[in-house]
């Protein structure tokens, strides 16, 4: 498993003693790519620019309120080495000027630097990693951009994210240079198989209502009745109650049959402000937790069987509201070892990419297969 990737990982919050420890465990010939995933509170100039002039290959990654690692860390990464896999990674700056647009010009950079174009992407070959400023309010936008691009492809990733109420930003990284407002592309063309990875753990209730009146991330009207009032309506009639400052039910939309999960983050008078925006007309399912444990169990056992039945490496990006939702249910442990059953470098994240969709109280990721 080490002649393909490596994970690496540190504890403590002093960055140049995270960059000589990472670096000393990701040296070594025919390294072709490093993501790494740091705690918010390390200095991430220092250590995204450390490890960068260290290593020959690209550094990418961002900040996070929590490592998700195979062992506990307060930055982790892992290193592919090989010659299975080229990587082109495409930088998308200063986000609030021109989204959109940034966004497919990230993904057509990443193209090019594997000599193609994203019309050209072949999905048995190539797929994409896409990395956010969770505070850049611009994600819906980078996803939507970055995953047009290349539709044909699959593109899961996570938004950078720190501390609440933190005066520090979230960073991304990328070949040294570390940057707010911004979100990356890291572009994959495998010989080796690989599943994208989507796993929500939330049910539909019977309840559903329609947007009336929204702006961005916040509903102000459910059924033409101010939200709030309407939302408490809808759970009293499933028989439970909402706790306006963490509310235990969410909303889905749902396409094809699938739910993408905007979660309710708080509820201020009758407004409802949700972490993933929400248009008006869009129907939303009420959603309530199923089995956080039991369900994540078993999407990463299924897609490791769609790999082969060994995981070289397998990339979590898990939204920091299951990670409250362990923590708020007692299975903090469980959820770790779900995850460290596999060879896992990722971050807990402020909202999930899957496809053109920004979700959340997912886990979206990669698994790589090993051939043994």
């Amino acid at each position: 498993m080490d002649g393909i990737a490596r994970n690496a990982g540190v504890t403590g919050l002093d960055a140049e003693t995270a960059v000589k420890r990472l670096v000393e465990q990701l040296a070594g010939p025919d390294l072709r790519l490093v993501l790494m995933f740091a705690d918010w509170r390390l200095d991430p100039y220092a250590l995204a620019r450390g490890v960068q002039k260290a290593l020959p290959a690209p550094v990418v990654g961002c900040t996070t309120v929590g490592v998700v690692s195979s062992a506990p860390a307060t930055a982790a990464a892992v290193g592919f080495y090989g010659d299975w896999l080229r990587v082109g990674v495409g930088l998308a700056s200063d986000l609030p000027k021109s989204p959109l647009t940034r966004s497919v010009d990230a993904v057509q950079s990443a193209a090019a630097a594997l000599g193609t174009t994203p019309g050209a992407l072949d999905p048995s070959r190539h797929v994409a990693l896409a990395f956010v400023d969770g505070l850049c309010g611009h994600e819906e936008a980078f996803c939507i951009g970055s995953a047009a691009a290349a539709p044909q492809i699959r593109i899961v990733g996570g938004s950078a994210s720190t501390e609440h109420g933190s005066t520090r930003r979230s960073f991304i990284w990328t070949n040294g240079e570390v940057l707010a407002d911004a979100g990356v592309i890291v572009l994959l063309e495998s010989a080796l198989p690989f599943e994208a990875v989507t796993s929500s753990h939330l049910t539909a209730t019977p309840a559903k209502t329609v947007v009336t009146a929204a702006a961005g991330r916040v509903i102000q009207e459910l059924d033409g009745m101010p939200a709030a009032s309407r939302i408490r309506q809808l759970v009293a009639e499933l028989g439970g109650t909402l706790d306006v400052a963490h509310p235990q039910y969410s909303l889905a939309r749902f396409v094809g049959g699938k739910p993408y999960v905007r979660s309710m983050v708080g509820i201020e008078d009758e407004l409802i402000h949700t972490a993933s925006a929400v248009e008006v007309g869009h129907v939303l399912h009420v959603m309530r937790p199923g089995d956080l444990i039991a369900q994540t169990q078993r999407d990463l056992a299924a897609t490791a069987t769609r790999v082969g039945g060994r995981v070289a490496s397998l990339l979590a990006f898990s939204c920091i509201a299951r990670h409250w939702e362990a923590s708020a249910t007692g299975v903090e442990r469980e959820l770790a070892a779900a995850y460290a059953a596999y060879p896992t470098t990722g971050f807990q994240s402020f909202g999930e990419q899957t496809g053109t969709l920004l979700v959340n109280h997912t886990l979206t990721g990669l698994a790589i297969g090993d051939p043994g």
